[in-house]
């Protein structure tokens, strides 16, 4: 099971993503960009770090981009390498070039879904990143 951290400032959408994961992830989440920081820098000092980040960017005080380049760094100076640190998801309902191109390569963010999203969004998105096993298909008749 995936260790999920959701970074949201919106009560609805923390709710629903949760919903989402819940038979793929154990989530936890923070409802500003400090939090999320926080929460990032304890689950990485106990050596239990989290394997996927959901980061609203637009949130008071620390945004997103902010609370992910400060994991970034947390992961760096822990020596965490590119390949073990977390994914992580940037979402937005501001999907102009500037905030994506920042998610990408100033956060290192792997994806980035604009809002408003559906479930099979996200979990298109984490299967694409194989964070998660593609649905089975259905027997075929001449199965049965």
């Amino acid at each position: 099971m995936l260790r999920t951290l959701i970074v949201d400032d919106d009560p609805v959408n923390t709710c629903f993503l949760r919903e989402i994961l819940s038979p793929y992830a154990a989530c936890d989440t923070a409802g500003n960009g400090m939090e999320g920081l926080s929460a990032f820098g304890r689950a990485l000092s106990a050596g239990a770090p989290y394997d996927l980040i959901f980061v609203d960017v637009l949130m008071p005080g620390m945004d997103g981009h902010q609370a992910l380049e400060g994991m970034r760094h947390l992961e760096h100076q822990q020596g965490v390498s590119s390949s073990d640190a977390a994914k992580v998801i940037m979402i937005s309902a501001q999907d102009d070039a500037k905030t994506v191109y920042r998610a990408f390569f100033q956060g290192q963010a792997m994806s980035f879904l604009a809002k408003p999203f559906t479930c099979d969004t996200v979990l298109d998105e984490l299967r694409k990143f194989d964070l998660i096993d593609a649905p089975r298909p259905a027997p075929s008749r001449s199965d049965a």
